[in-house]
C-alpha cells in the first residue's frame, strides 16, 4: 500500500518536473536577456536535483544524495558567478567609483564657491570705485 502511494507521488512529481524542465529549457533557448537565460539554467539544475531526489526515493538508494550535493554546490557557484558578472564591478571597485564621484562633486562645489567669491570681490571693487567718483562729484 505504501509502495503504491510512493510510486504515485514519484510519478506525479516526475510529470511536474518534466513540464518545468521543458518550460525552463524554452526560456533558456528564447530568453531575451542573459539574466533570463541564467535563471533558466538555474531552474534546469534545480529540476535535475529534484529528479535525482525522486529517483533516490523511488529506488531506495542513497547514491543520488552525493550527486545532489555536488550539483547544489555547482548551482550555487554558478548563481554567484552570474550575479558578479551582471553587477559588473566588485564591491571594492564600487567604493572607489563612489569616492571618486564624491571627490569630483566636492571639487565642483569648491570651484563654484571660489568663483562666487571672486565675482563678489570684483563687484565690491566696482561698487567702491563707482561710489568714490560719484561721491566726490556730488559734494
Amino acid at each position: 500500500m505504501l509502495d503504491t502511494i510512493t510510486f504515485g507521488l514519484v510519478a506525479a512529481s516526475s510529470v511536474v518536473l518534466v513540464v518545468a524542465a521543458l518550460l525552463a529549457l524554452y526560456r533558456l533557448a528564447v530568453g531575451p536577456t542573459g539574466l533570463d537565460r541564467g535563471v533558466a539554467s538555474d531552474v534546469v539544475l534545480a529540476v535535475m536535483i529534484a529528479g535525482i531526489g525522486a529517483h533516490a526515493i523511488a529506488t531506495g538508494t542513497s547514491v543520488g544524495l552525493i550527486v545532489i550535493l555536488v550539483l547544489s554546490l555547482v548551482g550555487f557557484t554558478t548563481a554567484v558567478g552570474l550575479a558578479r558578472l551582471i553587477t559588473g564591478a566588485s564591491a571594492r571597485e564600487r567604493r572607489f567609483l563612489a569616492a571618486e564621484a564624491r571627490a569630483a562633486h566636492e571639487a565642483r562645489q569648491r570651484v563654484e564657491r571660489e568663483r562666487a567669491e571672486r565675482e563678489g570681490s570684483v563687484r565690491e571693487r566696482a561698487e567702491q570705485a563707482g561710489e568714490h567718483p560719484g561721491g566726490e562729484g556730488s559734494a
